[in-house]
């Protein structure tokens, strides 16, 4: 009897480690071909933000982009011209000394063409500013820059199209 109840316990300690299912390095997110292509994405999109280089992951991006920015606002919605637009601007291109963090916290699929990728990021800068350097206003450093910093938690939604997905909101 001792014999049949080591077996059943071995036997069901087998089952439970065959049946765990395998999660991408350093999540919880089960590793899929879907998960693993939207992770690839994801890379391609910190990489081009940390240099500074949209081309890098612009085709990952759908032509039906459209972001609200989280407002109710019609005004600084952006569409995939305008998301163009602003990636290849000269604001966001005088943008110095960019470091960036990103963490990601979940990958949800809502059904089998919808995903969110639920992630933290923080971005420190340095822009140039508006006002002219002077004694009075601290923030402004000697070269007429001004450092900053965003930090927040963030969504983006993927879809799939022809097959590959591509990114609709988020970035």
């Amino acid at each position: 009897m001792k014999k049949l109840m080591m077996l059943l316990i071995v036997f069901s300690m087998f089952l439970t480690v065959a049946c765990n299912k395998k999660t991408i390095k350093g999540t919880d997110i089960e590793e899929t071909p879907d998960s693993t292509e939207i992770l690839e994405i994801w890379a391609h999109y910190q990489k081009g933000f940390q240099e500074q280089n949209p081309d890098i992951y612009l085709e990952y991006v759908s032509k039906n982009y459209y972001d609200t920015n989280g407002t109710d606002e019609a005004v600084d919605d952006v569409d995939y011209d305008k998301l163009v637009e602003i990636l290849h601007s000269d604001a966001y291109n005088s943008l110095e000394k960019v470091y960036v963090t990103f963490v990601v916290k979940d990958l949800q699929f809502i059904n089998e063409d919808k995903a969110e990728l639920i992630y933290f990021f923080e971005v420190r800068f340095k822009m140039k500013s508006s006002l002219p350097p002077s004694e009075e206003n601290a923030f402004i450093q000697p070269d007429g820059m001004v450092n900053q910093k965003i930090s927040e938690n963030n969504k983006m939604k993927f879809v799939k199209e022809d097959g590959k997905w591509k990114i609709v909101s988020g970035l």
